[in-house]
């Protein structure tokens, strides 16, 4: 599937003349980000280290290829050089190689940790997080994100490398001895099956021209559609309560370079925002920017431009009748008037 190759040059570009490449061997060819890291970065590292370094982000295109049938690459380009996706996957990763390179389908998993080399463990763990600062400083830019202004890439870079701080210090403490990092994983539990989720969109479908959801206990369509999109931005990009409570108008992005969608997610300061305890992101490095699916941000742009128009907060979820109460904790329930 993947491999290193040394490749030997006839002029001397690094400190031993030779240079290591990850392969795809499907296709025959190095792959691209990999690639550039080690012409940007490793080949000024001595082939020990470039050898350690890669088997570190072979691993993680293995655990990629092996978990979603692509490779990082395409992945990766493919959404835009979104950071999400990898962030998202680092404690999943962390698994994979607790786990002996092997994916977990199980929610709890209990493995024998006197058989594990957390020290290694550590190793790759922290070559993978130099090719993600690699990735960060290259594609995290005005060029490559057009769709950002200069102050939110700015915020995303500063909480990044406050994630990789965390992370590196969870990392370092890692030993074989005494050591074990299932309690520093987030891992995902579903507590809703698929027939659940079904029943839950039957309910919560928005009626229509053409048909009448007679489960859907809202009357007013305009109230349909909203909290559809509160439930559905929950259920299906995993958004908590405040982070909901922080979306604005602003907050949905479309790509200028490429067909591409983004959902930004940051402290917001509002005019009109008058909850007396105020949203913010959970911790320092929460700022997140989330694929979002081209027909989602189709139905949020209906509910901006036709549903919520005359509202003057840019607060996405708010009461639809004066004064335009914002979601809150503190607010009343959502009855089916409001």
């Amino acid at each position: 599937m993947f491999a290193l190759k040394t490749i030997h040059l006839e002029k001397k570009v690094s400190n031993e003349n030779q240079i290591i490449l990850l392969f795809d061997l499907d296709s025959f060819c190095p792959c691209m980000y990999p690639m550039l890291y080690t012409m940007k970065f490793l080949r000024f590292q001595s082939i020990s280290t470039q050898h350690a370094d890669l088997i570190a982000i072979k691993f993680w295109y293995e655990f990629w290829f092996e978990k979603f049938a692509t490779s990082f690459c395409e992945s990766f380009y493919s959404t835009s050089y979104n950071f999400e996706i990898i962030q998202c996957e680092i404690d999943n990763f962390i698994v994979y190689l607790e786990n002996n390179k092997k994916l977990e389908s199980n929610l709890i998993r209990l493995s024998n940790s006197e058989h594990i080399n957390y020290t290694t463990i550590g190793h790759r763990v922290r070559s993978f997080l130099k090719f993600y600062n690699f990735l960060i400083n290259e594609y995290l830019s005005m060029q490559s994100q057009p769709q950002l202004t200069l102050k939110e890439i700015q915020k995303i870079k500063e909480n990044l490398n406050k994630y990789m701080t965390i992370k590196k210090k969870i990392i370092n403490n890692f030993s074989k001895a005494n050591k074990t990092i299932k309690s520093e994983i987030n891992h995902n539990f579903k507590s809703m099956n698929q027939e659940m989720i079904k029943g839950l969109y039957s309910v919560i479908s928005p009626s229509n021209s053409n048909k009448y959801n007679e489960l859907n206990p809202f009357r007013s369509k305009n109230v349909q559609l909203r909290n559809f999109l509160i439930i559905h931005l929950m259920l299906n990009y995993g958004l908590r309560i405040g982070e909901l409570m922080l979306l604005t108008t602003n907050s949905i992005k479309k790509s200028i370079q490429n067909h591409s969608f983004s959902l930004i997610i940051t402290n917001t300061d509002d005019e009109f925002d008058d909850r007396s305890k105020k949203p913010k992101i959970k911790n320092e490095y929460s700022y997140r920017v989330i694929k979002l699916q081209e027909r989602d941000y189709r139905i949020l742009q209906i509910y901006i431009n036709e549903i919520r128009k005359e509202i003057p907060s840019h607060i996405l979820f708010t009461s639809l009748k004066p004064p335009y109460s914002a979601l809150s904790y503190g607010n009343p329930p959502i009855n089916n008037r409001s």
